[in-house]
């Protein structure tokens, strides 16, 4: 349950550590004696006589929060945690410290006073809270064992997972998921031409592709939906070195792409790219070229992807 520090989101740790920095050395040169031998109680684990030792620094320190905030931290690990709800509280009056708000949540969960631990995590976890609060939480916390059946607990966990991964719950981000997995890849005459492992990745919010050429070759792909253009795009770069770029829309049952116009022999060339989701173990690939913008297309290829336990059974059945 003791939870020291909060996670920050990546933007903000560089600044944040420099930041914590800067503030150890202020603490180190400020700190009494008698803080200085409760932290030792309290690096050693001697939690009553740590607590004892801080209970004396807050009485001649008030306004100490980070005594208050070990009080209560030393309080909860001997199990008094009537004790360690107050010492939070002061804390959290004095710092509005998120850690100490959900630590305080965890002390009422322990204490079964489940509506008190559902209104700190409500204040903790509102709408307009700072995002890195929101990585801190765990579904299935045991701290929280006694919320985990309580339909207000559910509801704001699934509030804070919407926040900590919103490409999981958007329905544009998740158009390209059936492309998702271990596929071998056919040519409409049934040869083998390589193998893709399509994931996941940034929680959802892109798409990565990694090609693997029956014959040689390499290539990745990153694909992601921008909601502000309202767009899919396909980034492509092969081990030939020349990128591709793709941006287009999800319509009909299939990701379609309009590539970057090309000069080739002084003529414009317009590519074309389409995933059609033909059935769940199933994804047909077109590429396709017009060198009279668009007039008439010729194919560059039109892979099969077969799903690759899929294609072990249909291999074995032969």
């Amino acid at each position: 349950m003791y939870r020291p520090v909060m996670f920050l989101a990546r933007p903000l740790l560089a600044a944040l550590v420099l930041l914590c920095a800067a503030h150890s050395l202020t603490y180190a040169q400020s700190v009494t004696p008698a803080m200085q031998r409760a932290n030792n109680l309290f690096e050693a684990k001697k939690w009553t006589e740590a607590a004892e030792a801080y209970k004396a620094v807050v009485k001649a320190e008030p306004e100490n929060a980070r005594a208050w905030y070990r009080l209560a931290s030393a309080q909860y690990q001997l199990g008094d945690f009537a004790s360690a709800a107050e010492s939070f509280q002061k804390n959290i009056s004095l710092t509005n410290n998120p850690t100490a708000i959900f630590n305080l949540a965890c002390v009422y969960a322990r204490m079964n006073e489940k509506d008190k631990a559902i209104e700190w995590l409500k204040r903790l976890y509102a709408p307009d809270a700072k995002s890195f609060v929101y990585l801190s939480f765990d579904l299935n916390d045991s701290d929280l064992n006694s919320l985990h059946d309580d339909p207000r607990y559910k509801e704001i966990w699934l509030a804070v997972d919407k926040k900590k991964n919103p490409c999981m719950y958007s329905a544009e981000a998740r158009q390209f998921d059936f492309w998702v997995g271990e596929w071998d890849v056919f040519s409409p005459q049934g040869r083998k031409d390589g193998t893709s492992v399509i994931q996941r990745f940034a929680n959802g919010c892109g798409i990565l592709e990694n090609w693997a050429g029956a014959i040689g070759g390499t290539g990745k792909s990153i694909n992601f939906y921008d909601p502000q253009g309202v767009k899919w795009f396909q980034y492509w770069i092969g081990a030939d070195g020349n990128p591709q770029r793709y941006s287009g829309v999800y319509r009909d049952g299939a990701i379609r792409y309009e590539g970057e116009p090309y000069t080739l022999n002084g003529k414009k060339i317009i590519t074309r790219l389409t995933f059609f989701n033909v059935d769940a173990n199933t994804v047909r690939q077109l590429s396709e070229r017009s060198d009279d913008d668009g007039k008439t297309w010729t194919v560059n290829y039109d892979y099969k992807y077969v799903r690759r336990n899929q294609a072990d059974k249909s291999s074995s059945n032969r």
